[in-house]
């Protein structure tokens, strides 16, 4: 009889999936573009002055992240947790989707830590990262695996989605919580401007922070959610408009920080990232309604299936080969700037994509399926 209804659901779990490739290839590129930016910083690597836009707006990949994961959920979940038994398969799922791989890289910094700086990991700080809250302690909001306070932030947001896919039922309602959570965002950085230390920084890494990009996520997919099915152009139009979007406000920054800072004062800078949200949200939106093969390519959507993996690995690469020597031997071989530059990329990503590769193969997927398996023993 279970097996039974494991396959019936399994059957309807088949039939009521949306495949989306597009968002694949953007999680790809919002790894890819993290990568690019630590890359840069952490061993302090010099640049050539026509890239200067990577430091300068590459970090924009982690609401990106934030944007594609929110439309994601509401592909998936919308209108499915009904009960608590699909609530509990929400959580369970979304726990394994993270836990797994996390838990390894966790344990994995003990040693890294002692080895690279005889460093230890405060037993607190430890226990507060593998419970997800750390994203709500001032002194740890950062977690202690690099780049890892960004995973408080998406657990923190897990937590309400179902609320959020209760209330948030059209593009009204969408467009009202985009507005609020920006409202939120702004006063939230205003309450913390002139603070210092862990206390600025909590401000900053804080799931309130970045909400709005979450909320901009949302009302992107009750938008792919109007145009689905309409003429291809319009989704055309609105991926290629998505994506010189990206390229114009990359290069108008600047100028449209100064107005804002002139209009609204302090608020400018959260005017700004405000935009980044709409801009992405429109690029998420046009690259599901219309995966152009260019842009969707098999290598990037093989990337984005194991992105997570290269979120959290890129930092230990660099660091290690950083400490071996690796960039600074291909500065000193090699002329000029944009050569060395180039060579530590491929060398970077040399390693860290079999890497990346083999912890999604050998601790993801399986966590994904374990997941899926357990969500599936339903009571009859």
């Amino acid at each position: 009889m279970r097996s039974e209804i494991e396959k019936a659901n399994a059957l309807e779990d088949a039939h009521s999936r949306i495949e989306l490739p597009g968002l694949l290839a953007m999680r790809c590129y919002a790894a890819l573009s993290i990568v690019l930016v630590h890359l840069i910083a952490l061993p302090r690597l010099q640049i050539p002055s026509y890239l200067s836009f990577i430091p300068a707006h590459f970090g924009n990949g982690v609401p990106l992240f934030y944007i594609v994961s929110a439309f994601g959920l509401f592909v998936g979940y919308r209108g499915k947790i009904e009960t608590r038994q699909k609530l509990r398969e929400f959580y369970l799922r979304r726990f394994l989707r993270i836990a797994p791989l996390f838990y390894f890289i966790m344990v994995f910094y003990i040693p890294f830590c002692w080895t690279m700086w005889g460093t230890t990991i405060p037993l607190s700080q430890f226990v507060s990262s593998a419970l997800f809250v750390f994203n709500f302690v001032p002194r740890q909001a950062s977690g202690f695996v690099m780049a890892s306070w960004s995973i408080g932030v998406e657990m923190a947001f897990y937590a309400i989605l179902p609320l959020l896919v209760f209330a948030i039922t059209g593009i009204a309602r969408s467009l009202v919580f985009l507005v609020v959570a920006i409202f939120l965002a702004a006063n939230w950085a205003l309450a913390f401007q002139g603070t210092e230390g862990s206390l600025a920084l909590f401000g900053q890494l804080s799931m309130i922070a970045h909400l709005f990009y979450f909320a901009a996520g949302i009302a992107g997919y009750y938008v792919w959610l109007r145009l689905r099915g309409t003429s291809p152009w319009i989704g055309r139009i609105v991926l290629w408009g998505g994506l010189l979007s990206i390229v114009g406000l990359i290069y108008l920054a600047n100028p449209l920080a100064a107005l804002l800072g002139t209009v609204l004062g302090p608020s400018g800078g959260s005017g700004v990232k405000a935009a980044w949200a709409v801009t992405l949200a429109g690029a998420v939106v046009g690259v599901s309604l219309h995966p152009q093969k260019s842009f969707v390519n098999p290598v990037a959507k093989i990337l984005g299936n194991a992105s997570f993996s290269i979120y959290l690995w890129h930092p230990v690469v660099i660091v290690v080969l950083d400490r071996l020597g690796a960039y600074r031997a291909l500065y000193a071989s090699l002329d000029g700037v944009s050569l060395p530059f180039f060579s530590s990329v491929i060398a970077t990503l040399a390693v860290l994509i079999p890497l990346s590769f083999l912890s999604y193969r050998y601790i993801e997927r399986p966590g994904m399926a374990l997941g899926g398996r357990v969500s599936r023993l339903r009571p009859a």
